[in-house]
């Protein structure tokens, strides 16, 4: 069986894990705990597009230097998504302490890049803690991705800490002796996520983010998921384990990635 044919067998039945303990579980990888992924949440300015966006980024460009910022910063853009929501999405991953310390300098040294964010594009913030499930290495070395595959969740009553925790740990060692390809992290929201998310729909208890490297990997992985072994696996975890909806897919353009380890 290759790495990509176990994607859906493997991660459909798994990711969808609740109750924010269970999240922020780090048995299964005690050197990598949760970080603070910052959500920004956009719409075009009338008349303006990407590349607008792409050349008020300068000043941003030239502070992250300035700063030798070292954390994620990811550009998303709707691949499969009809939802009449954001045009585009930046998210910044970063442990929670030098994420503060960032926020404090950019309120500081950040207005000309504001302003010039402002002039294309009104965007708001939100804040998630991120839990990288696999491959449990320091994030700081992951490897770009090209495409990301959310959906949100909720656990069915009943199913309990300890049941998810053995669920995750088991799909981890799975992924890890099938070398699976694909990055998968949780999120669940911290500070800024309203009952009614700005996609329209009820918040969920956490979200699922399987990265991978290019489309055809994405396309490979629902094809395994409709045609091969991940349609049952699937179906048995939304019929007994969890509530999902709202599965969409992106772009993802990384905009920044860091340049020294986080620990």
């Amino acid at each position: 069986m290759d790495r990509m044919s176990t994607l859906w067998g493997v991660v459909a039945t798994i990711t969808f894990v609740a109750l924010a303990p269970v999240f922020a579980d780090n048995h299964d990888n005690p050197g990598n705990p949760t970080v603070a992924m910052q959500a920004h949440y956009c719409t075009l300015n009338s008349g303006k597009d990407m590349a607008d966006v792409d050349q008020a980024l300068a000043p941003w460009r030239r502070w992250k230097e300035e700063t030798n910022w070292n954390g994620w910063t990811a550009e998303l853009t709707p691949q499969f998504d009809i939802v009449d929501g954001p045009d585009f999405y930046w998210l910044n991953f970063a442990p929670f302490d030098y994420t503060g310390d960032v926020l404090e300098e950019f309120a500081v040294s950040g207005g000309e890049i504001q302003r010039g964010i402002n002039a294309v594009a009104s965007c708001k913030v939100a804040l998630y803690a991120s839990k990288l499930k696999y491959p449990p290495v320091e994030e700081s070395t992951l490897n770009e991705t090209k495409v990301v595959v959310i959906e949100g969740c909720s656990a069915k009553d009943g199913v309990d800490r300890q049941t998810m925790l053995a669920r995750h740990a088991e799909f981890v060692e799975t992924s890890k002796n099938n070398n699976a390809s694909y990055l998968w992290n949780i999120v669940w929201p911290l500070a800024g996520v309203p009952p009614i998310t700005p996609l329209g729909t009820e918040r969920r208890d956490f979200a699922h983010m399987v990265w991978y490297n290019d489309v055809k990997s994405m396309m490979q992985a629902y094809d395994t998921e409709t045609n091969g072994d991940g349609m049952s696996g699937r179906r048995d975890y939304l019929q007994n384990y969890a509530d999902c909806d709202g599965r969409n897919t992106y772009n993802v353009n990384i905009l920044s990635k860091p340049n020294r380890p986080w620990r």
